[in-house]
């Protein structure tokens, strides 16, 4: 009998706690992991626009360090006013202090892209992807680069891992386009 009250104790007790946890709206996994569940679940653009703002502010502030987080909003603002040399010197500065952040390589690759300097672009882009695979700045920038260099397969491929990630990310709106130059390529 002591071993059936036992297992039955500890059967209670699991129900109890998963009680408790529901109740109280405790969940598993990071504030990150929970936006990205939202913006992919997001019934429209605006509720997916206001969640995709959120993941971008974690982004910016995702520094070990206080100091990181204000260098990163210098980098920001540096880039934002168009001031490229001035970013993308803070943007090498903040990876070299930070090297597992993704952001800081996500803007070297969009100030590369900028700059025309596509397979550097391409290089902190797959870099990015391998700190945060759900960045969706960096797939969008893929979907960007393989139409200028006219690989509408890969363009449309990196539009299908977008939309699993961000369903309301408004480069997919370009898929009937970059599907007509696919075909006009293969003729």
């Amino acid at each position: 009998m002591k071993n059936f009250d036992l297992k039955f104790i500890l059967y209670i007790l699991k129900l109890i706690i998963i009680f408790l946890l529901l109740s109280t709206n405790m969940s598993f996994g990071s504030e990150l992991d929970k936006l990205f569940f939202k913006i992919k679940n997001a019934p429209s653009y605006d509720v997916a626009l206001k969640y995709e703002t959120k993941i971008w502010q974690y982004w910016y502030n995702e520094g070990s360090t206080k100091n990181s987080n204000l260098i990163m909003k210098k980098c920001l603002i540096n880039f934002q006013n168009g001031f490229l040399d001035k970013a993308l010197n803070c943007f090498v500065n903040l990876h070299k202090l930070e090297q597992n952040w993704a952001e800081p390589l996500n803007k070297l690759a969009t100030i590369k892209f900028l700059r025309g300097d596509y397979d550097g672009s391409l290089k902190d882009i797959k870099l990015t992807l391998q700190k945060e695979p759900r960045h969706f700045g960096a797939i969008a920038g893929l979907v960007q680069i393989n139409v200028i260099l006219k690989k509408y397969d890969k363009a449309l491929k990196h539009l299908d891992t977008l939309k699993q990630i961000h369903p309301n990310i408004t480069i997919l709106t370009l898929r009937p386009v970059i599907e007509k130059l696919l075909k006009k390529s293969l003729i």
